[in-house]
């Protein structure tokens, strides 16, 4: 499963619902994995922040325990396809969610996130919410 940088950004500031989840997949053995793009995204938050220290220590503890799905030449391709078949079809897309996406899809993991929306109408893809 690859969280969504929203899941990441909730078990940070200690959201219940994302708080649960994590503990009900840790007990199910399913793993909890994060993009290259939600990385970014994560260190664009510590750059904007006034407590740059604080939240970079933040980020990297939530960090550390997790694996990581780089984006890969195949994964950009499917993350512009999504891209343009969202503005295609008159839809709001964003650069970051695509390549969450097309990371996911060229994985097979399921996407985890807050905003289902942000991922609705993606063919093949899977998403899972708290």
């Amino acid at each position: 499963m690859i969280a969504d940088t929203s899941f990441i950004i909730d078990l940070m500031q200690n959201d219940p619902g994302a708080v649960t989840k994590a503990k009900s997949l840790e007990k199910a053995g399913s793993a909890i994995s994060l993009s290259s793009p939600s990385i970014f995204e994560l260190y664009v938050g510590v750059t904007l922040s006034v407590r740059k220290e604080e939240e970079r220590s933040r980020v990297l503890a939530v960090l550390s325990g997790l694996s990581l799905y780089s984006l890969d030449s195949e994964s950009a391709i499917l993350a512009g396809v999504i891209y343009g078949q969202k503005i295609t079809r008159g839809r709001h897309a964003d650069p970051i969610d695509s390549l969450i996406a097309g990371i996911a899809k060229r994985s097979g993991e399921t996407v985890l996130t807050r905003n289902a929306k942000d991922f609705a109408g993606i063919e093949g893809l899977k998403t899972e919410t708290y």
